[in-house]
């Protein structure tokens, strides 16, 4: 006895799809047990290979999805890679070398304090010439003094451990003359705050001694010796700041309300106009 089977299978693919397959058995001699028993073994083979196709479809999304997140991440790092680039050539053509400033607006708004509404200096090319950076030079006050000692016009700028971002500016050079010194075009500035406190006009600005880094006066801003290790630099209470310099409205107020902490770096360049 001969058996034509046409045997019609439906197989669910990934995404939603259906497949028929259809099977034509021919069989000679077969009892329909036999033929139930073969078409059974048929079915679980292409149920196996469904499930193997779906495994590997269900691998090739995972691979497509980890490639498209690291693409995401390239293209993110690529962004921030040619942000940085091109604040870097921005600071390379104003001539400003700096490991702690990494905004075009924080320079901006020094610079605006530089100038001081002065037309003149708006016309000439500032020139920002890095004397002294901490992590290059040493955090020793020999260290700090023998590259900054008898140069005018120095802008320190300093980053600590809590992420605040101050400084200063002094006209007056260091001479180790080891008294306080009056400087009456000095000021203090905050790149977090974006304040400046202006000293004030006859009062002491800075203690001028080679065994000291930066004591500003009443301790607005003092460093300690080997600062990158330790967290002895400090600042002061709002009635210590305003015995010498204007604008503080609250303790610590440099330092986001703490007394001490450890510096991170801390850059000094001499101001030039050409």
């Amino acid at each position: 006895m001969k058996y034509e089977v046409l045997l019609i299978i439906k197989v669910d693919l990934p995404g939603g799809k259906v497949q028929e397959v259809n099977l034509t058995l021919y069989k000679k001699e077969m009892n329909k047990d036999l033929l139930i028993d073969e078409l059974i073994v048929k079915v679980n083979k292409l149920e196996e290979e469904n499930k193997t196709l779906k495994k590997d479809m269900n691998d090739i999304k995972e691979r497509l999805n980890l490639f498209e997140s690291k693409q995401k991440l390239f293209e993110k790092y690529f962004a921030e890679e040619i942000q940085i680039k091109k604040i870097y050539e921005e600071f390379k053509e104003i001539g400003m070398d700096s490991k702690i400033i990494d905004k075009k607006e924080d320079l901006q708004f020094i610079y605006n304090r530089l100038v001081n509404n002065d037309k003149n200096l708006r016309q000439k090319k500032i020139k920002y010439n890095l004397l002294y950076r901490a992590t290059r030079d040493g955090d020793s006050s020999t260290s700090f003094h023998k590259r900054v000692d008898n140069k005018k016009s120095l802008l320190s700028i300093i980053k600590n451990n809590r992420g605040m971002k101050f400084g200063f500016y002094m006209e007056q050079p260091f001479k180790n003359t080891r008294k306080w010194e009056k400087d009456n075009k000095s000021f203090i500035y905050s790149l977090n705050l974006k304040k400046i406190y202006n000293v004030k006009e006859g009062a002491d600005s800075f203690y001028d001694d080679i065994g000291y880094i930066i004591d500003l006066n009443n301790n607005q801003i003092s460093i300690s010796n080997y600062f990158l290790s330790n967290n002895n630099s400090r600042t002061c209470t709002k009635s210590d700041a305003e015995k010498s310099f204007y604008g503080f409205e609250k303790d610590y107020e440099l330092n986001n309300g703490e007394r001490q902490f450890t510096v991170q770096e801390m850059e000094t360049f001499q101001i030039s106009f050409n």
